[in-house]
């Protein structure tokens, strides 16, 4: 959830050069590093609306809680892993 993260400073956390830890995402996962770690992001803010945080807080400030950095982001992100907006997954809750 941190909006800082970066390839470089995962790589760094596991003491590996990047284009390996690069390698390993696409290789076991199947995605890239920024798919999944929005993924994580888009899991968090998911939970956070079951659990009601959008009548405390505005959608984008939840989103900003779970590591985006844009409201751009975190839309295109939400829209390519659940399907649909963030707005209208809010409607079927």
């Amino acid at each position: 959830l941190d909006p800082e993260l970066s390839l470089g400073q995962l790589a760094h956390q596991v003491e590996k050069p990047p284009y390996i830890v690069t390698q390993v995402i696409k290789t076991t996962m199947g995605k890239n590093f920024n798919d999944i770690i929005n993924g994580y992001r888009v899991d968090a803010v998911i939970e956070k609306l079951k659990n009601g945080e959008q009548k405390n807080q505005t959608l984008l400030g939840i989103a900003y809680d779970c590591g985006f950095n844009s409201k751009a982001t975190f839309n295109r992100a939400f829209k390519k892993v659940q399907n649909i907006s963030p707005k209208e997954f809010i409607e079927t809750l």
